[in-house]
């Protein structure tokens, strides 16, 4: 019997990272999704968001990170500067969202994970991508990173914390889907 729930679950997350696949493919063709200096509204969380919930944490986080790798592979664009800055901007970020399902309440989760991706890629701006002509670490960094990482992850939270409770409630409608 555990061998079946083992496989079920493996299905699951390769379900999701299909759906991560062609979602970032998807945002990747959008221009209006981009941001000018890196960054976008991030369509391709939502299946993250659900597999924390559907399967758990400890599946959220593993299945995020492979997504990253896949994507790569795949040749969607990663840009970093040194080891640390890749860390903050793409491991840390996408892998606080698998940890969604630490907090029961979905909109506690997204908003709390979301949060902490965002204060993440705010700190890799202010000590690696700040604005040309003042120092890393300065106030015109602090400024500059704070604004320009607000808008999409706001608005990807925002996307997330309507799309991810309405599919889940789907789900658990089709499905034996229990939130974990």
């Amino acid at each position: 019997m555990e061998r079946s729930v083992t496989t079920k679950r493996i299905t699951y997350m390769a379900l999701y990272l299909a759906l991560y696949i062609v979602l970032k493919w998807v945002g990747n063709q959008v221009p209006i999704l981009q941001m000018p200096n890196g960054g976008s509204i991030e369509l391709e969380l939502i299946p993250i968001f659900i597999c924390s919930y559907h399967l758990g944490w400890k599946h959220g986080v593993p299945m995020a990170i492979l997504a990253l790798v896949i994507g790569q592979v795949m040749g969607f664009p990663m840009y970093y500067v040194s080891p640390l800055q890749l860390v903050f901007d793409y491991l840390l970020a996408i892998g606080i969202i698998g940890l969604a399902s630490i907090c029961r309440n979905p909109f506690l989760g997204i908003s709390l994970m979301m949060g902490i991706k965002y204060i993440s890629q705010v700190l890799s701006g202010v000590y690696f991508w700040f604005p040309e002509g003042t120092a890393a670490g300065s106030w015109a960094a602090w400024v500059f990173s704070l604004n320009y990482n607000l808008w999409y992850n706001l608005v990807t939270c925002i996307i997330c914390l309507i799309v991810v409770p309405v599919l889940m409630r789907s789900l658990k409608k089709v499905a034996k889907f229990e939130v974990r």
